[in-house]
């Protein structure tokens, strides 16, 4: 009999413990670029890089994020807001007050899915350095810190406007088939949605506005406002093959504290208005709660 147990909890820990696991938040990501995921929980920031197809750990640092626990809900809450931003640009410590220590990289927040989904108010989240020796965990006013020495470490995998910086509560690892099926699901739809602006240079819009949610709003405005400024960018002339490409493609996975779930997707678009080629960097939020995705709100970035 002890045999018996012996076999059958040999069987159950294989099931339970040998399926592998993943960093879940980058799906996607170029060759060239590194993602930054950082845990509020954890007070640790992990620098990523797909390999082999999967995101793997190439460095990481401990952090300080806010004082007050949970998302951000307004300006001077002390909370970090979770979500995925960009780097826009950096500042030296000589343009710093001496808190700020060896740097900071100021992000977009509040990015479109902030002002116009959430509308969370606020500015002036960045990552910068620390001006004292000894980094106090939940001790910022919503930026995140890392020392000196790993800031400058960190600034190496940046690169401005492309690097995403994931901000999350907890790291979110995911088992390596749920993985793949996501970064399907995302995957599956941008395509879908590239292949709705194809049909939308011959006039057909029908596909692409079963991709946008009701609640959709950006800075171009509802839905239907949004869709009235592709058919000008996309407006077709003569016998012009239509024509969209999707390069650098980053796909990440945002999961919030109340549950809520989207896929964040970015890309540089090139496509043919007329006879121009033109081009421009979408980002695209992707609502993943309900029965199918949709795309809540979207800019140009």
């Amino acid at each position: 009999m002890r045999a018996f147990y012996l076999v059958v909890f040999l069987i159950l820990s294989v099931y339970s413990y040998g399926e592998e696991y993943v960093y879940g938040n980058v799906l996607v990501l170029p060759s060239h670029l590194y993602s930054i995921v950082v845990s509020k929980s954890h007070q640790k920031t992990v620098v990523l890089q797909i390999k082999d197809g999967y995101p793997v750990v190439v460095d990481e640092f401990i952090s300080a994020t806010g004082l007050r626990f949970g998302d951000k809900i307004k300006k001077g809450d002390m909370r970090t807001p979770s979500g995925v931003y960009f780097p826009v640009s950096f500042k030296p410590d000589s343009q710093l007050p001496p808190y700020y220590g060896a740097g900071a990289f100021p992000l977009n927040y509040p990015n479109a899915l902030d002002r116009y989904v959430i509308r969370r108010d606020g500015d002036g989240i960045w990552i910068h350095g620390y001006g004292k020796k000894e980094l106090l965990f939940f001790s910022s006013k919503g930026c995140i810190i890392l020392k000196n020495n790993d800031l400058e470490r960190l600034s190496g995998y940046i690169k401005l406007g492309r690097t995403p910086v994931v901000v999350q509560e907890r790291f979110v690892k995911l088992p390596l088939g749920e993985f793949k099926s996501l970064r399907k699901e995302a995957e599956d739809f941008i395509e879908k949605w590239k292949d709705a602006l194809l049909k939308l240079y011959r006039g057909d819009d029908t596909q692409l506005y079963k991709l946008y949610s009701r609640d959709f709003y950006s800075s171009a405005g509802t839905r239907y406002d949004q869709i009235n400024l592709y058919k000008k960018l996309f407006y077709a002339e003569g016998d012009n093959e239509p024509f969209i490409v999707l390069l650098n493609k980053t796909v990440l996975f945002d999961e919030r504290e109340n549950g809520k779930r989207y896929i964040v997707a970015g890309f540089q678009m090139g496509f043919l208005s007329g006879d121009e080629l033109k081009g421009m960097k979408k980002v695209l939020y992707i609502r993943l709660n309900g029965e199918k995705p949709e795309i809540i709100s979207e800019e140009n970035f």
